[in-house]
């Protein structure tokens, strides 16, 4: 006899799902299985794209630029977002530039 998930579960897993798609490792991800599987150039260069502007835009930067925090904290959520962004950007120029 399979019981049914509960409402919260169902919720939960939505929640999450919808969430995924603003975290920059799920993108790499997508980039990266999209090479294996030997997907279209299109798709790499969108997910890249998408990767650069979640480096760029990082909340975690930005919310501690806007609240005062200084230092370390700072440079390293500042180099964080950068490394993220840049590896977003080479991502979108070798599938500009790799032949179809």
């Amino acid at each position: 006899m399979k019981s049914q998930p509960s409402p919260l579960s169902t919720q939960a897993k939505k929640c999450a799902s919808s969430l995924s798609k603003w975290c920059a490792y799920k993108h790499l991800y997508t980039v990266i299985s999209t090479l294996i599987r030997g997907g279209k150039m299109s798709d790499q260069t969108r997910a890249g794209r998408n990767i650069a502007l979640l480096g760029l835009f990082c909340p975690f930067f930005w919310i501690a630029l806007f609240t005062g925090v200084h230092g370390k904290e700072l440079a390293l959520h500042a180099a964080h977002s950068g490394i993220v962004f840049f590896i977003g950007l080479s991502i979108v120029i070798v599938s500009l530039i790799k032949p179809k």
